[in-house]
């Protein structure tokens, strides 16, 4: 009869060498780091957003289950090399392998943002280059200057006229209030926070109704989930062409472009 003992040492000998085993393959269960809350990609408090829950679906397909943890953005990377999660919904080219010293591997798009200028339809105002927004009042959202590239980092530091707020929700209600000539925002956040201050005191005294145009001045950035192993990358990119196929990705896309915006731009 095999030595119980023996038998033991040998199985723990195993499991320890195999560091880089991801415990979310056997469990059936993901760990997935996101950043705070950009809505409506990702909402937080109600554990949904338009990112979230294409991840959330994906890994269903997959069949996998998935918590996530909603972080800083800062506190992703230290997330990730501390193995608290096991995957991170990033930007494709965030160079993560090089910030936490560990072998990564990145899925397929899951989702792209692209900012544009927004200005009122009445000002007339055209933006085509980066120069046009050059003597005008524009307002950018949180760390933008870092975000959009060195070109736009360059602009925000040299015109006095740009700044930059976390708000999202304030800087709609200032550029319908005329107080600065255009904002920087991803569409989908523009429009989500202009329907939600409809049912403010805010809707009482500005009129949000107004007509807007949306100059795509910046390229697309696609967003996809980075992991730990190989393996499960392939599950996750598995579930996400499944519920492409489908056309349940199509019908989230839907939800948030018209079910919560009204169809409106």
């Amino acid at each position: 009869m095999p030595n119980p003992v023996r038998l033991l040492l040998f199985a723990l000998l195993l499991f320890a060498g195999f560091p880089t085993a991801s415990a979310a393959e056997p469990s059936e269960s993901v760990r997935v780091g996101m950043g705070f809350s950009i809505a409506p990609y990702v909402l937080r408090a109600e554990n949904s957003g338009l990112e979230v829950d294409i991840i959330r679906e994906a890994f269903k397909a997959a069949g996998v289950s998935v918590e996530f943890s909603f972080l800083p953005n800062l506190r992703l990377p230290i997330a990730f090399a501390g193995r608290d999660v096991d995957c991170l919904a990033l930007s494709v080219g965030y160079d993560l392998e090089k910030i936490t010293g560990r072998r990564v591997y990145g899925s397929k798009p899951t989702i792209a943002f692209r900012n544009h200028v927004v200005s009122l339809a009445s000002r007339h105002l055209r933006f085509d280059l980066l120069e046009d927004l050059n003597g005008l009042v524009v307002l950018g959202f949180q760390d933008a200057c870092n975000y959009l590239g060195p070109e736009f980092a360059d602009y925000a530091r040299g015109n006095d006229l740009y700044s930059e707020l976390s708000d999202q929700a304030l800087q709609v209600r200032m550029l319908f209030s005329g107080r600065v000539d255009a904002v920087i925002s991803e569409r989908r956040v523009f429009l989500y926070w202009r329907d939600r201050l409809e049912s403010t005191p805010v809707a009482r005294v500005v009129n949000l109704d107004q007509d807007v145009v949306m100059a795509p001045l910046f390229q697309e950035q696609a967003r996809q989930v980075v992991f730990g192993t190989p393996s499960l990358c392939r599950r996750f990119d598995q579930g996400l062409a499944a519920i492409r196929a489908s056309g349940l990705y199509d019908e989230i896309l839907k939800r948030y472009d018209t079910a919560e915006y009204g169809g409106r731009q």
